[in-house]
């Protein structure tokens, strides 16, 4: 084995797609972990519909999020098939309590983070046995040690 050889290129190719695996994965990862928060100690509660406008086939929806002393606490964006009011109308959501910003329109069994959760493993590890199978690969064909 070479420098140049077909295992030193198979090898950064495989970094690579190791690397763009990984930083894939990032995003479901964010999306997994606030799910799974939201889940696990999110408060149930009201948010006020401020406003929607269509996005590429979809709505975007701006709420407002009503704590249980009636002040508001923020707003957050939700991207949906269909607006689920029109601008005033009340929404369940689920809320973290340090965070209100941080919401989901829906209650506690409306959560599903199990599709991201898949995601996050598929592409996490995945992309990392790559990175990793690309790094020896390249070591074995270069005398590095």
């Amino acid at each position: 084995m070479r420098p140049g050889g077909p295992v030193d290129l198979l090898g950064i190719f495989f970094i690579f797609l190791g690397t763009c695996g990984l930083l894939i994965q990032l995003n479901s990862f964010w999306v997994y972990r606030r799910l799974r928060r939201l889940e696990r100690a999110g408060v149930e509660g009201e948010a006020t519909v401020a406003r929607w406008e269509p996005v590429g086939g979809q709505m975007r929806l701006h709420l407002q999020v009503s704590l249980p002393e009636g002040e508001s606490a923020g707003e957050f964006e939700e991207v949906m098939l269909e607006p689920v009011g029109s601008p005033g109308d009340v929404v369940p959501v689920i809320y973290d309590p340090e965070q209100p910003s941080r919401a989901k329109t829906g209650g506690r069994k409306d959560i599903d983070y199990r599709g991201e959760r898949l995601a996050v493993f598929l592409m996490g590890y995945g992309g990392l046995a790559l990175f990793v199978a690309g790094i020896v690969m390249v070591a074995l064909s270069r005398s590095f040690f």
